[in-house]
């Protein structure tokens, strides 16, 4: 039994999902939900399933859920990414592959950090340059709760047929590839426009944003001059 805004809450034998723990608590914008276990405070996951046993301290006595003010540490890349960021990640890349890249992608199989179309098929407005590129994404540690910031070119590309590629990275985007002959491709998502999916069972990602969406917006803004 959590206490939450002061009050005792009963919690099903089943567990019970962060998102309901965040209902519960009346997280309003601007303000995140967190359990407290003694001195430990934890930020609770929409998707996570919380089980009775999560919900106690290491003494037996109930945790307290309450609300803070958001905050950011920045983006993180190639940190220590969950088991569920990893099991979705891989979920859409495989996905990807069988249906969209049917000849093939490589894939960071061991922390799921980044993947990489090898022939990606650029729009027309770009043939007078090339008709293809290897294209790369990497994945935010939190993924997929943040999206990928922007994505990758080959830096032989020469030129832009529209303006947005990049020598350096912007908005928090990862600046490693860029060390490794790649260029980068401003493609950011606004805070708040990202709407994945509560995980429950294995394929519910495709009920909300997910990397299908993302290589929509991605040949959507190839495809386009200008912003």
């Amino acid at each position: 039994m959590p206490i939450i805004n002061g009050k005792r809450v009963n919690i099903p034998d089943s567990g019970v999902y962060g998102e309901d723990l965040k209902k519960a608590a009346g997280v309003k914008n601007g303000r995140r939900a967190v359990v407290q276990k003694g001195i430990e405070i934890e930020t609770i996951q929409s998707g996570k399933k919380y089980s009775k046993r999560d919900l106690i301290d290491k003494k037996g006595n109930p945790v307290k859920i309450s609300t803070i003010p958001d905050r950011t540490k920045g983006i993180d890349y190639y940190g220590n990414r969950s088991t569920l960021s990893k099991k979705i990640i891989t979920e859409q890349v495989y996905d990807l592959a069988e249906y969209l890249f049917k000849g093939g992608l490589d894939f960071d199989e061991e922390n799921a950090d980044w993947m990489v179309v090898p022939r990606f098929v650029l729009p027309k407005i770009w043939h007078n340059i090339s008709q293809t590129s290897p294209l790369l994404i990497t994945f935010p540690t939190l993924y997929p709760q943040l999206p990928p910031v922007g994505f990758y070119l080959k830096a032989d590309l020469a030129t832009s047929a529209d303006g947005h590629l990049y020598a350096q990275a912007y908005h928090e985007a990862d600046k490693e590839p860029l060390n490794n002959k790649w260029k980068w491709y401003c493609v950011y998502v606004n805070p708040g426009a990202w709407s994945p999916a509560r995980i429950k069972n294995a394929y519910d990602w495709k009920y909300g944003d997910n990397l299908w969406d993302y290589f929509r917006l991605i040949t959507e803004a190839l495809s386009t001059r200008g912003a």
